[in-house]
């Protein structure tokens, strides 16, 4: 479904502003440092109930506010609301209110196509985890619960590993502790991975395919799993890699194997495109990633929004016109960029919108 409407007010530089999208091609162009990609922020934000800077509520709320709203509906009339007052965020639907974002989650697809997603592929391995662990919840909402109990029995199994590798082991029953974490971190992770394996391969393939679209070469997505249970009994697969690694991780003090440590390879022939790809192939990799999320929440509930933030511009003018290609036949599109773009001026079906000092405003076709 499409974003409608959107209205925002503390948010960020962005004066109080209600806007009105096409369900087409979206483009706001204005000069640097004039709200553009606040805007597409404040979507993000109205959408899941956090900022795809991976910054904190408070950091959002614009400068003098006490109090942020975010509010917007889509094409089939829902309509979603994200509140912050400093101390307290709260998401409504409907004029509901969700008590759990988990709840909130996904009432509007969308995905945010960056030229920070270079990291997804130069990055940490954390940032690829992150990566598709987003993309799961965005298609399902029971997979957050699932994630977050896995992070709880790890952070308190790590806390007994430090305090066993920091003189700790003489406490009576420490083994015995252990075992009961290592039981309940083998059931916490194999329910994480259970859901991961259900989308995983389709995910990296289409990766794959989107990436050979757009390089014009075959670059390979794999999945890394630290345990891997496919075949046999992911339990005791689980619990025999615990027991494998359980020396070390005393004297490391935390958990070395897990979905906790998982990663995404990214291969073009015989080079790891992390350490060895060049900033191009690294770039087109990040959107390929970004294109198959979108396949994935399209297969699950529609037509997602996607919010591009200038990666346009760093692409050459086949691979631009190819970008765009494939996100306007797959969902709606909400550009930003410093240029206003001949590629959206006057087409039938689209908008635009100039940006500058935080206030938007709709501009006529161009002739």
């Amino acid at each position: 479904m499409a974003l409608v409407s959107l209205a925002v007010r503390g948010f960020r530089n962005l004066r109080p502003v209600a806007v009105e999208f096409v369900p087409g091609g979206n483009y706001l162009f204005g000069p640097n440092g004039a709200g553009k990609t606040n805007l597409l922020e404040a979507i993000h934000y109205l959408a899941i109930g956090r900022s795809f800077r991976n910054c904190a509520d408070n950091d959002m709320v614009g400068f003098g506010a006490e109090l942020l709203v975010v509010s917007g509906s889509d094409s089939a009339g829902r309509r979603g609301e994200i509140r912050f007052d400093r101390s307290e965020k709260r998401a409504a639907l409907d004029g509901t209110r969700v008590e759990r974002l988990s709840d909130y989650l996904g009432w509007l697809s969308v995905v945010a196509v960056l030229l920070d997603d270079i990291e997804l592929v130069r990055g940490s391995p954390a940032l690829r985890r992150g990566f598709l662990d987003m993309a799961i919840a965005k298609s399902d909402r029971g997979y957050i619960p699932v994630l977050a109990a896995y992070r709880r029995v790890l952070a308190q199994r790590n806390q007994l590993l430090a305090r066993r590798s920091f003189g700790g082991h003489e406490e009576s029953g420490a083994d015995g502790q252990l075992g009961v974490w290592d039981d309940e971190l083998v059931r916490a992770g194999v329910a994480v991975y259970e859901c991961r394996r259900a989308v995983v391969g389709k995910v990296l393939d289409d990766a794959a395919g989107f990436s050979g679209r757009l390089a014009g070469e075959p670059v390979r997505f794999a999945y890394a799993p630290s345990v891997d249970i496919a075949g046999g009994d992911p339990k005791g697969v689980f619990t025999a890699r615990l027991a494998a690694t359980r020396a070390r991780s005393l004297v490391l003090g935390q958990t070395l194997v897990g979905p906790h440590r998982d990663d995404i390879r990214i291969r073009c022939g015989e080079r790891d495109l992390r350490r060895f790809g060049s900033v191009g192939e690294q770039r087109l990799a990040g959107i390929a990633l970004r294109l198959a999320e979108a396949e994935l929440l399209a297969g699950r509930g529609g037509s997602p929004t996607f919010l591009l933030d200038e990666v346009a511009s760093e692409l050459d003018e086949r691979r631009s016109r190819l970008l765009f290609e494939l996100v306007e036949e797959r969902g709606q599109v909400i550009y930003v960029a410093a240029r206003r773009l001949a590629h959206g001026a006057g087409r039938a079906g689209t908008k635009e919108f100039h940006v500058e000092t935080g206030e938007v405003h709709e501009v006529p076709p161009a002739e």
